[in-house]
C-alpha cells in the first residue's frame, strides 16, 4: 500500500515498525563492523602496518589507522622546516588553525609516527622483493608507486601477477614502500644537514592522533 492510501494511524504504525527495524539493523551492523575493526587492528599490530583489506563474496572491508595532525608549536615547527617551506606549504586560517599542503602533512605525520626508512631506496627495495620485477616492470613501478596502500596494491598486482594467477596480499611489501616514499618526502622537504635534530624538533612541535576506521565497499546497484 502506498503512503497516500494509508490512514494516519497506519502511517504512524509503519514509521514505528520501520524505526524499530532500523535500530535493530544498525545495532547488528555496528556489531559486525566492530568485530571487523578488532580483527583488522590485531592484524595491523601483528604485521606492523596501518591498513588491511578483507574480501567478501560481494564486496570488501578496509580497516585503517586514520591520522589527524595538530600543530602545537608553530614557531618551533617553522624554525625546524625553514621559512621557505613553511610559507609555501602551510596556510594560517582565521581561527588560528593551520592547513598544510597534503604532501607536507603526510611528511609531518610520518616523522611523528616513525613511519619512514632510509635503509634503502625504492629501486633497491624492488630488486630485493620476493617477486622481482624485470627491467620494464621495475621502470613502471618506480613511476607508479606512491606510498598509498590501496593504489599500490593494485599496481603491484597489475604489473607483477600474471593473469589468472592468485595474487599475494603484498602487505609486507606495501608497508616498506609506504615508509620509503615517506622518506623521499622527508628528503624533499628537509635539508640533509642536521636531519636527526630537525626530525626531533618536528616531533616536539606537533601531535598526531590516530583512530581505527572501517570502510565497506560494494556495488550499491546490485541486490543479493
Amino acid at each position: 500500500m502506498k503512503a497516500k492510501e494509508m490512514t494516519t494511524r497506519q502511517l504512524i504504525g509503519e514509521c514505528i515498525r520501520l524505526d524499530r527495524e532500523r535500530k535493530q539493523v544498525n545495532a547488528s551492523l555496528n556489531s559486525y563492523k566492530a568485530e571487523l575493526q578488532a580483527r583488522g587492528l590485531a592484524e595491523m599490530e601483528d604485521h606492523n602496518v596501518r591498513f588491511v583489506k578483507y574480501y567478501g563474496e560481494n564486496g570488501t572491508a578496509s580497516v585503517a589507522d586514520a591520522m589527524s595532525l595538530d600543530i602545537i608549536a608553530p614557531d618551533k615547527l617553522q624554525a625546524a622546516v625553514g621559512s621557505g617551506i613553511w610559507d609555501t606549504k602551510v596556510k594560517t586560517e582565521v581561527s588560528a588553525k593551520y592547513k598544510c599542503d597534503a604532501k607536507f602533512e603526510r611528511m609531518l605525520k610520518a616523522v611523528f609516527m616513525g613511519d619512514y626508512t632510509f635503509e634503502m631506496s625504492l629501486e633497491e627495495f624492488l630488486d630485493e622483493m620476493p617477486m622481482q620485477p624485470d627491467a620494464k616492470q621495475k621502470k613502471l613501478l618506480l613511476r607508479k608507486l606512491k606510498g598509498d596502500f590501496e593504489k599500490d596494491r593494485e599496481t603491484l598486482r597489475s604489473v607483477l601477477v600474471p593473469e589468472g594467477e592468485e595474487p599475494p596480499d603484498f602487505d609486507v611489501e606495501l608497508w616498506y614502500i609506504y615508509k620509503i616514499k615517506n622518506a623521499e618526502l622527508i628528503r624533499l622537504f628537509l635539508p640533509e644537514e642536521g636531519l636527526d635534530g630537525t626530525l626531533e624538533a618536528i616531533r616536539k612541535s606537533i601531535i598526531v592522533d590516530t583512530k581505527t576506521s572501517i570502510t565497506i565497499d560494494y556495488d550499491s546497484e546490485k541486490e543479493e
